[in-house]
């Protein structure tokens, strides 16, 4: 038993010093990010607004963050990566502290929004760097630790944020800022680009390549199929797990009524304890995986979990569609998160990592959409079940872009369990 455990964490060691830095500043952001997870209530019980009205803002943020997204992009392929996340963090960081000195109003949404379009443009900066600063073969496991030190930070912020939510939202956005800018300091000053001619034949990956400037971003998604057909899978998924802060705690307010809130945030720190727990443990359980595999069982554990609390309204039962979610988003993660990484040029991450978050943000706002109106228009057992039936169409379009993508990047398999 000692001797297992010991591997599940030994796993860690030996990778770059920036993953290690990026793990700590992952932490020290989710620790105080309380209004992500609580923003569809904050706009509901706070200000006022319905389930469909939610969802034409959120379709309203996705149009004006499209556009920023790509300019993200070019940005972080033309600069340099770390001055362009000081910069949009920063004045991020200014207008979301800024909300907390008003009430909650279309002001504060407005001043919220502007916070987020540099959050965005920061995005693909960041998911460049990341990959940048660490090498193709422990890619996995830096991905894995990040995405641990994301929910290490994110059990305690759920928590808090779930009692500030009430009396002390201005707290919250306050902390919230804070603890972003404290975070980026740390990258900037710790995070360092690896020399690619540093690195053996063995630590190399030749589809990371940098491309020739002349190579358009589009000239690599139509040479490299599966991963435009995978951006799709990425919008399905997006879909589904979106309603992790839409549907699920407006389901679970018109259930428990006051008690709503509190009891999203402790389901929400719960899903936390559960990536802590089990992240390590899937990582080593399914490092010969490769990661369309991880992805198709992820996909499938999503739709499983939302069929789970169809009919129920008794609230232990919430805990256990989120264990299986939340293995579900764990391997998934595994997959998705390296997967644009191994298979894109360096030179064009930074604009290919803005489109894949783009069909992310269309993900998520046409299942906010189409959940809304759903909601309001039949129900919410209605809702869950056309969210398993997505699950079950990506699953299937995954598996087939999983064979297809064996053949175009054919060095990525091999001494690679194959399915």
């Amino acid at each position: 038993m000692y001797k297992k455990l010991s591997n599940i964490f030994s796993q860690y060691s030996g990778l770059s010093k920036s993953a290690y830095v990026i793990f700590f500043a992952k932490m020290i952001t989710n620790m105080g990010a309380f209004i992500w997870p609580l923003l569809t209530l904050i706009l509901k019980r706070k200000i006022g607004y319905s389930a469909s009205t939610i969802a034409i803002i959120s379709l309203v943020i996705g149009i004006i963050y499209l556009p920023a997204t790509v300019l993200g992009g070019k940005l972080a392929d033309k600069y340099d990566r770390k001055k362009i996340i000081i910069i949009f963090d920063s004045i991020s960081v200014i207008f979301f502290i800024s909300c907390a000195f008003v009430k909650p109003s279309n002001l504060m949404t407005a001043l919220f929004v502007i916070a987020g379009l540099f959050a965005t443009m920061e995005g693909p900066a960041f998911e460049a760097l990341i990959a940048d600063a660490t090498k193709p073969q422990e890619r996995d496991k830096a991905y894995s630790l990040s995405y641990l030190g994301h929910n290490l930070g994110f059990i305690i912020g759920g928590a808090i944020g779930g009692l500030l939510f009430e009396k002390y939202l201005s707290l919250a956005f306050i902390i919230d800022g804070l603890t972003t800018l404290s975070s980026t300091i740390l990258i900037i000053l710790f995070v360092n680009v690896l020399n690619v001619d540093d690195l053996t034949d063995n630590e190399k990956n030749e589809y990371e390549d940098h491309a020739s400037n002349d190579v358009s971003s589009f000239d690599i998604l139509k040479e490299r199929k599966s991963i435009l057909i995978q951006l799709l899978v990425f919008m399905l998924a997006a879909f589904i797990y979106n309603q992790f802060s839409f549907t699920l705690p407006l389901y679970m307010e018109t259930i428990f009524s006051d008690k709503g809130a509190q009891y999203f945030g402790l389901l929400s720190s719960f899903n936390g304890l559960i990536v802590i727990l089990f992240t390590p443990v899937m990582t080593h359980i399914l490092e010969k995986l490769d990661e369309l595999p991880k992805i198709i069982i992820g996909l499938l554990l999503y739709s499983l979990s939302f069929l789970i609390i169809r009919n129920t309204v008794i609230y232990w039962v919430f805990f256990v569609m989120m264990f299986v979610f939340t293995i579900g988003e764990i391997i998934n993660t595994l997959g998705a998160s390296p997967y644009i990484s191994r298979r894109v040029p360096a030179s064009h991450r930074g604009r290919i990592n803005s489109y894949s978050n783009i069909v992310y943000f269309i993900g998520g706002i046409a299942g906010r959409i189409t959940m809304g109106w759903v909601i309001d228009t039949f129900s919410y057992t209605t809702a869950f079940t056309i969210l398993a039936g997505i699950g079950i169409v990506s699953t299937i379009i995954a598996y087939l872009n999983y064979k297809l993508d064996k053949k175009i990047f054919p060095k990525l398999y091999e001494k690679k369990i194959i399915l």
